[in-house]
């Protein structure tokens, strides 16, 4: 089986995740519990969802998303200002989504009509909304017992209840991507831009879609985030980002565009989110955490260059 393969991929990252979750377990027999797993599923179900947006727009050639931070943050503060408002619970989520959706398709108005690297928009889009945000509130929480605060205190059959929106949706678009017209089109210009060019489809339109899209899944991950945070500032949404990159290259998903599986997240993610519970296992500093994420950024980055290669004729 071909390493970049999906199969080769899901073989690789289930070997790693057993060998770190059995050196932990030697390490200290305590580590293999039920709190051990409703804290990576916790962990895994914010950066889960971020992951698809983000794989989305890896697919698509978008290479990556650097403004998740700031997109995840304001669509969290309008979650939190709807909970105040006494809003139902349904439209706490869409106002969220919108929000996010929004954030994407100003990312997507810069890049497609300005023509710049994604990356370079993302990534200043990122610092620009971070100050915005930082003139707009300096901490920020859903009110106790509203219907999101209570969500995300929840546990459905054992595990979190934030777990199973993120489960479902990745199986869901695992399952749409290379089945759908818009998926196959995403796939189409991510793979070959000037051959989806001759099959009549328009990259401008795609790339809007890619964003707005993405920028849904960080709206959707925002009410995940407002509701389990507690109080949160315009700058908590960093610490996520490394994994999210990680989880989506690790997956197998190419940011030059492409090629992917989808449900290969839930072995990627759940390998990064099993990390920082085994580093407290083992005695280990956050800072000392902050050092194997880098690590791992860029294991994953050489892993991906690898796969370019391989593929290379």
């Amino acid at each position: 089986v071909r390493f970049g393969g999906s199969f080769g991929t899901a073989l690789m990252l289930t070997a790693v995740w057993a060998a770190l979750i059995i050196a932990t377990t030697i390490h200290r027999a305590d580590f293999f519990t039920a709190q051990t797993l409703l804290a990576v599923a916790f962990t895994m179900s914010i950066v889960g969802v971020l992951a698809i947006g983000q794989g989305i727009v890896g697919m698509s050639g978008g290479f990556i998303d650097l403004s998740q931070p700031a997109g995840m943050i304001s669509a969290s503060l309008v979650a939190v200002r709807l909970s105040e408002a006494g809003m139902p619970f349904p439209i706490v989520i869409l106002g969220a989504i919108l929000t996010g959706m929004l954030w994407g398709g100003f990312n997507a108005l810069i890049i497609v009509f300005a023509k710049l690297n994604p990356v370079i928009v993302t990534l200043a889009t990122n610092f620009i909304g971070l100050a915005a945000l930082y003139l707009v509130f300096q901490q920020a929480q859903v009110p106790l017992n509203s219907d999101i605060y209570n969500f995300g205190r929840e546990s459905w059959f054992g595990l979190p209840a934030i777990f199973w929106p993120m489960l479902g949706l990745v199986l869901v678009v695992g399952f749409l991507v290379p089945r759908t017209r818009y998926g196959r089109r995403m796939i189409a210009v991510g793979g070959n831009r000037a051959a989806a060019k001759a099959r009549g489809i328009s990259l401008k339109v795609t790339r809007f879609a890619t964003f707005i899209i993405a920028g849904g899944f960080v709206g959707f991950a925002a009410v995940l985030f407002a509701g389990t945070a507690g109080p949160f500032n315009p700058s908590s949404g960093n610490s996520m980002q490394l994994n999210i990159i990680a989880g989506v290259i690790l997956a197998g998903i190419s940011l030059a565009g492409g090629r992917g599986n989808f449900w290969m997240l839930l072995l990627s993610v759940g390998f990064l989110s099993t990390i920082p519970t085994s580093l407290v296992f083992f005695g280990l500093s956050s800072d000392t955490q902050s050092i194997f994420q880098g690590i791992i950024l860029i294991i994953a980055v050489s892993i991906d260059g690898y796969r370019a290669l391989r593929r290379t004729p």
